[in-house]
């Protein structure tokens, strides 16, 4: 059930982004962008921003990924991979091998080249999912302390030789991620290779750097050079650390990391409309790229923070089914309250339906009317009058009438008791009429038939008053009998005559009395012993069925308790503002929505087949998951998609933060108020993702850019708020997000020996190198600060 409840959030997520998505015509990259992942270390990062990509970027399907790997990599179309060689390497000198056994093998090489043509061929044959192919961009990822960074010259140098085959302008950037969280017994021989690496990255960086060497291979092994002149290796160098500038290691800063990669590429990439207004500023590389270098000489590096404010659509979805659930529940609870006197009638138990049962299984009670014609001739009345009614009856019939009646009535009676099964009768109506019937359900059949004296509509405890009833009624009709037979004729209420020659006529008349009162009697309990054996197969038969019904109410139960904790478990992460009174706001809209439905469709709407139906098909076995997947299935159908969950982000929020002002007379939180917090919210979380030592860090430079809709009231607030402090450049991508907004921070100036990761792991890195740990090749004559490369 996990899995549903997941799958469900999620896909209210996806759709509302989706949604707005078709409605950016920015989220689209302008130029081609190749990736390229370098190391084990970036697997997860590949997986990550493809992903990311995937779902933000409309033209997504024309990125291509590379990975070079040395034990795992991914697999996709769109991927291509090599495998570097990984084994058998020496710990102390791990990256000057692997250098050396890339350049030992050739066949690696060709391999590579061809790879790379590969990609290149597919790059121009998803050329129409761009809008211009004059320039590339190709992106690079790696971890500074992967030992596969050390090709980094190699692998990029020899794409971008390719790639410039095909297209005029080929931009390099470099995104490395620093990891400075101390997870392991190994942080200073880690350290120690990203420091090696970022001593080579600087001296890639230097403006003076060079490169030259045959890397090319044509189909028939002949080499051809690939050359880069006196220029840095990158165009723009990204350093992203799992610690922020304040030196707080938050725990979602890796996947955080992989998002700006994602957002920095689009940002660069996308076609930013300018015509909306004059603050919408758009985001221009070179002019940060020269903004962040000044006047320095020495190689300088940027870094960039993310923050995301977004609706918790997942929580929302988890609220919305469960008050969904509610309020299903309480529209089936609804109907158990109805008359007495109905429920009653719903299961055959009136008096209408009982007499029904006895005309058809009782002999009609007109038959003892022929037991008159038994009567002897021969005999008078003065011969029984001072007899008891037994002993007349014996003188008169001498046994004739109570075989006649056996015959009759009893023996037919008791051979319909004998064989009398009424379950079938009995659940066949009672699903007919309860539990398949629009207006009852299974909690009504649920509730009428649980045996507890609490319940005022209680089926059971009328079946236990009506056999209380009918016991009463047999002790008293045989009481009745026993007394009435041991009258003395002459004594019982009958006409007599007192004229001579009456004889005849007076027998006859105690005759009729004899019959009525005696045989009157024993058919009524034989009515009474029948009407007896129905009700206790309805109190059995009916006792079976809630306790089956019993088993699919738990059923019911646990998916509503599921439902509650996760509701509740999807507030556990946030404490924030932003996230209050998701529970009862849109308690409030299901309710709205519900409405409507009842409205439009009936009271009974729940039981149409478009939304539950048959719910008694969803509680077969002992499986809740099959009630939760359909309760999932409706609620994203016809109640997420109702105009009560599709308000922009701003509009939810604010009435969100207010819904409850009306049960508690709380201040209003105005707009004003809210924005403040929003604004703050963002400022404070998109601190960028590397710590640098600030008295040494002095050309520091900045800009800031909102992603949202410009028109917005909060977009146009923050944005005058950026303006007022005029502390760096502020722009807004406009999107018409339903879902929340983002802002991305943009920090440069700095260089290395200004990061804290440096300054801290530079001792690591010069002991290990005075124990014999080797980081680097020889550096050739060619390559400037040779010095660097060879401590």
């Amino acid at each position: 059930m996990q899995d549903l409840l997941q799958t469900y959030a999620r896909t209210f997520s996806i759709q509302l982004d989706k949604q707005s998505l078709a409605e950016n015509e920015q989220r689209s990259v302008h130029y081609p962008i190749v990736f390229i992942f370098l190391g084990d270390l970036v697997k997860d990062a590949l997986k990550a921003i493809k992903k990311m990509n995937e779902d933000k970027w409309q033209n997504s399907s024309g990125v291509l990924y590379f990975h070079a790997y040395q034990t795992d990599t991914v697999t996709a179309g769109n991927v291509l991979s090599l495998q570097l060689p990984g084994n058998g390497f020496e710990r102390k000198s791990k990256r000057k091998e692997l250098y050396e056994a890339f350049y030992q093998d050739e066949t690696m090489l060709v391999v590579l080249n061809k790879l790379f043509r590969k990609l290149t061929s597919k790059l121009a044959e998803y050329g129409r999912a761009y809008s211009s192919l004059q320039k590339v961009n190709l992106c690079v990822v790696t971890a500074v302390e992967d030992p596969a960074n050390i090709l980094i010259q190699e692998f990029t140098l020899l794409l971008k030789s390719i790639l410039q085959e095909s297209f005029r302008i080929v931009e390099v950037d470099l995104y490395g991620l620093l990891t400075e969280k101390q997870t392991d017994e190994n942080f200073a021989f880690t350290t120690s290779l990203g420091i090696s690496f970022l001593k080579e990255l600087d001296h890639y960086q230097h403006n003076e750097y060079c490169f030259e060497k045959e890397l090319q291979l044509t189909e028939d092994f002949l080499r051809l050079p690939v050359s880069h002149l006196s220029a840095p290796l990158f165009d723009m160098v990204y350093l992203l650390s799992d610690k922020n500038e304040q030196g707080l290691i938050a725990d979602g800063a890796v996947q955080q990391n992989y998002e700006m990669i994602s957002q920095l590429n689009l940002l660069k990439n996308r076609r930013i409309m300018t015509e909306y207004h004059e603050k919408m500023a758009s985001y221009q590389h070179q002019d940060f790229k020269l903004a962040i270098k000044g006047n320095v000489q020495e190689p300088v590096y940027a870094s960039a923070g993310f923050a995301k404010v977004n609706r918790p659509n997942q929580a929302i979805a988890l609220h919305t089914a469960c008050h969904f659930f509610h309020e299903w529940q309480e529209s089936l609870k609804a109907q158990t309250n109805l008359p007495h006197e109905k429920i009653v009638s719903l299961f055959g138990l009136s008096d209408s339906s009982l007499q029904r049962y006895l005309q058809h299984y009782l002999p009609p009670e007109e038959r003892l009317n022929d037991m008159l014609g038994l009567m002897c001739a021969t005999h008078s009345y003065q011969e029984v009058k001072n007899m008891s009614l037994a002993e007349a009856e014996e003188y008169l019939y001498e046994g004739g009438t109570q075989l006649f009646y056996s015959q009759n009535f009893e023996e037919p009676v008791r051979e319909f008791l004998q064989e009398l099964d009424l379950r079938e009768q009995i659940e066949s109506s009672f699903y007919e009429k309860i539990i398949y019937h629009e207006r009852y359900g299974i909690y009504c059949g649920y509730r009428w038939t649980v045996d507890t004296d609490k319940e005022e509509s209680n089926v059971m405890n009328e079946i236990h008053h009506l056999l209380q009833e009918t016991k009463d009624g047999l002790i008293k009709q045989q009481t009745h009998l026993t007394g009435i037979c041991q009258q003395i004729v002459d004594h019982c209420d009958f006409k007599k005559s007192f004229l001579p020659f009456s004889d005849k006529k007076n027998l006859n008349q105690f005759v009729r009395f004899f019959f009525n009162e005696v045989y009157g009697t024993k058919y009524e309990i034989l009515k009474l012993e029948i009407k007896q054996a129905i009700l206790r197969q309805y109190q059995t038969v009916l006792a079976e069925i809630h306790h089956r019904l019993h088993a699919k109410i738990k059923l019911i139960d646990q998916v509503e308790l599921y439902l509650k904790k996760a509701a509740a478990e999807s507030m556990y992460v946030s404490n924030d503002y932003l996230d209050q009174n998701i529970s009862p706001y849109y308690a409030d809209r299901v309710k709205a929505v519900t409405a409507r439905l009842k409205e439009k469709q009936g009271p009974y709407f729940f039981s149409n087949e478009r939304y539950f139906g048959s719910l008694h098909s969803y509680l077969d076995g002992d499986r809740p998951e099959k009630l939760l997947e359909r309760l999932l299935y409706v609620c994203q159908r016809e109640i997420l998609t109702q105009a009560e969950f599709n308000h922009n982000f701003e509009e939810e929020l604010l009435a969100r933060a207010n819904v409850l002002t009306r049960y508690d007379n709380r201040e209003i939180l105005s707009k004003d108020d809210l924005f403040k917090k929003l604004y703050l919210r963002l400022e404070e979380s998109s601190s960028v993702h590397i710590e640098v030592f600030h008295y040494t860090h002095s050309n520091r430079y900045e800009e800031k850019y909102y992603f949202g809709d410009f028109y917005s009231q909060f977009m146009r607030f923050a944005i005058e708020k950026e303006h007022e402090m005029r502390l760096w450049k502020v722009g807004c991508v406009h999107e018409k997000k339903l879902s929340g907004i983002e802002k991305l921070t943009l920090m440069g100036g700095f260089k290395l020996t200004d990061l804290m990761y440096y300054r801290n792991g530079e001792k690591y890195y010069k002991a290990y190198c005075e124990n014999g740990f080797e980081f680097h090749v020889i550096a050739e004559e060619s390559e400037v600060d040779s010095n660097v490369l060879t401590e």
